[in-house]
């Protein structure tokens, strides 16, 4: 069976919009949370979101409110984020230039579905598998149960699931 684990994107900000964008978060208060640094209780969603989402990836995406649009200041250690289901995604956009990477451990488990209790603070334990970088506008959708890191660079992050294909 084929699934689609990653798909990248240009242009989701401009990088004009991208600078203006950090210009306006990145000196506001942030807070230590699980995967790096946010503002607590601030997120900013696009309008007709669901719309653009499922124009861009040809699925029909809803975006889980409460979790998206989240800026955040990664911390830059392997680890998988929160998912409900097999029909959730993440959108993540790079507001500054930053690494996207995705890891299989060295045991050869490739997702958090398969196994998760790992040393995910331990890059000798992982190898490499996939390497982005994302320039200020460019963004990634993927599963979340991948293990994965983000170095330096405002990011924002947008939760989402999959309903019936359209």
């Amino acid at each position: 069976m084929i699934h689609i684990k990653t798909m990248t994107v240009d242009g989701f900000y401009s990088p004009a919009e991208a600078n203006q964008l950090t210009s306006a978060v990145y000196y506001l208060k942030y807070q230590e949370f699980d995967f790096g640094k946010q503002i607590e209780n601030f997120n900013m969603v696009p309008e007709n979101a669901d719309r653009m989402f499922s124009d861009v990836f040809r699925m029909n995406l809803k975006v889980i409110d409460d979790d998206s649009g989240i800026f955040r200041l990664p911390t830059q250690f392997v680890h998988f984020e929160n998912f409900e289901s097999t029909d959730d995604w993440l959108f993540v956009c790079a507001l500054q230039q930053s690494t996207f990477n995705i890891f299989e451990h060295k045991s050869g488990v490739s997702s958090a579905l398969e196994e998760y209790k790992f040393n995910y603070r331990n890059f000798f334990e992982w190898d490499l598998t996939v390497n982005y970088v994302l320039k200020p506008g460019q963004g990634v959708l993927f599963r979340p149960w991948l293990f994965h890191s983000f170095d330096t660079g405002l990011i924002q992050l947008f939760r989402l699931t999959e309903h019936e294909r359209v």
